[in-house]
């Protein structure tokens, strides 16, 4: 796992991503953030591109018989 994010580094990315957030929300995002994280660094990296549906589909395979 990643080292853990600081309050400031959570805003930081709250504000990329377009949230304004009220105070009072702030501590409910930064208790979410580390279970988030959690689940971000269990997503297995490294695959080759190949082993992305989107590069192995044929759409041929599903045109009408005779075509």
């Amino acid at each position: 796992m990643t080292a853990k994010s600081t309050d400031d580094e959570i805003v930081l990315l709250a504000r990329q991503a377009g949230l304004d957030l009220p105070p009072e929300y702030f501590q409910e995002l930064v208790s979410a953030y580390a279970n988030v994280r959690e689940m971000i660094d269990r997503i297995p990296t490294g695959r080759p591109r190949g082993d992305e549906p989107a590069h192995v589909f044929a759409p041929m395979k599903f045109l009408p018989v005779g075509q």
